[in-house]
């Protein structure tokens, strides 16, 4: 039979996947936005908006699942690998709030440079992969550093 506990830590598995997955098809749509041409950007960004919505709503998931195999867990919320990952997952709010978005309302202004979009967008990603490595890692090791 399947526990409460077992199925939150699917949910918190899956929603993991899904926070980080897209992240991956996300440098791959990146790199074909270095060589399109000017007319076929507007589905490149589409489909980078998508994946970062996912992301995003992953994300809710996996905090809402995290508190709840916290509770259920009883892990102590002062805990050291608990306290930073909200830390980091605070930061990573904030950095996924302001990374994307000022980049991608360039497109079609006068400022818009497609390398340099192409650049921050890539270099982002890969900021926002290693702030997600870094949860994974407090979730999954949970060191005890205090």
């Amino acid at each position: 039979m399947l526990s409460i506990y077992s199925l939150l830590l699917y949910i918190h598995i899956l929603s993991a996947i899904l926070s980080i997955g897209p992240l991956f098809v996300v440098l791959a749509i990146v790199k074909r936005m270095r060589q399109a041409q000017h007319t076929e950007m507007p589905p490149y960004i589409e489909t980078f908006q998508a994946a970062i919505t996912i992301v995003k709503h992953a994300g809710h998931a996996l905090v809402a699942s995290g508190i709840l195999l916290l509770w259920r867990g009883g892990y102590a919320w002062t805990t050291s690998w608990v306290v930073l990952t909200f830390l980091v997952m605070l930061g990573s709010i904030v950095f996924l709030a302001r990374a994307f978005k000022p980049t991608i309302r360039t497109f079609n202004t006068p400022s818009y440079n497609q390398q340099q979009f192409a650049s921050l967008l890539h270099r982002k990603a890969w900021m926002y992969i290693v702030l997600l490595l870094i949860m994974l890692w407090l979730m999954v090791a949970k060191p005890i550093l205090w």
